[in-house]
């Protein structure tokens, strides 16, 4: 039988108990009901601070990866105002120093443009899917390269971004079906972001080139690249 804690005294329910204490203890109830209103701060105040502990973790990860993406365009900004000369600014035109961009070797590696500073580099973007591409790989490795080798050029055939919206052969398989395989000293395949493909291939052109000197300035551009192999060989001379 439920009892009364300050008289000692029994009743026949809670019910009965309740109103007891209501008109003789009211004390005791509001000392309960205090109790009950702690506990239930109490576990809302840890509610907040496990909230508050959570979205400050959120929010500095997310600060984290801008400043990561920040750093990376600086590095990249930066790379680009030394890869410049006194010649001209950085542009796509003859003339111009080559904008820095990054590229994924088809070996697994990621290198930029500037890396290749103090060689001459024939930049050649393509899609994978056009055949005057595939001809033109498979002419340059047959009968042309070899002279572009002998003038110290770097040939980097670059796959436009995406492949312009189109399916094609992946680089490798480009580089094996008609280039003569992706292993041939100093002829790399890569790809290339969004950004990148943009800058060198605004008008979304299936073939274009560009013959870069050794300290960065373009000095040879143009649309379909084995057209104008003569002229561009003779511009590496």
């Amino acid at each position: 039988m439920p009892r009364c804690e300050k008289c000692d005294k029994s009743f026949g329910s809670e019910g009965a108990l309740h109103q007891h204490n209501v008109s003789k203890h009211p004390q005791l109830l509001e000392s309960v009901k205090n109790k009950n209103s702690s506990k239930r701060n109490t576990s809302g105040a840890r509610s907040k601070r496990l909230g508050k502990k959570v979205k400050q973790k959120i929010i500095l990860i997310g600060v984290l990866a801008i400043i990561a993406v920040a750093v990376s365009w600086v590095a990249l900004a930066l790379s680009n105002d030394q890869y410049q000369d006194s010649v001209g600014g950085v542009g796509i035109n003859v003339g111009d120093v080559a904008p820095n961009i990054l590229l994924y070797l088809t070996n697994g590696s990621t290198v930029t443009l500037d890396q290749f500073a103090g060689h001459k580099v024939l930049l050649w973007f393509i899609t994978t899917w056009c055949s005057g591409c595939q001809q033109g790989a498979d002419l340059l490795a047959m009968r042309f390269y070899s002279q572009l080798r002998a003038e110290g050029v770097i040939v980097l055939t670059v796959e436009s971004y995406n492949d312009l919206g189109y399916s094609g052969p992946t680089i490798n398989q480009f580089a094996e079906q008609y280039a003569a395989g992706s292993s041939t000293q100093g002829w790399l395949f890569a790809t290339t972001t969004q950004s990148a493909t943009y800058i060198y291939n605004p008008q979304a052109e299936l073939d274009i080139y560009y013959l870069i000197s050794q300290n960065g300035m373009i000095i040879a551009n143009g649309a379909d690249m084995i057209s104008n192999i003569q002229s561009i060989l003779s511009s590496a001379s």
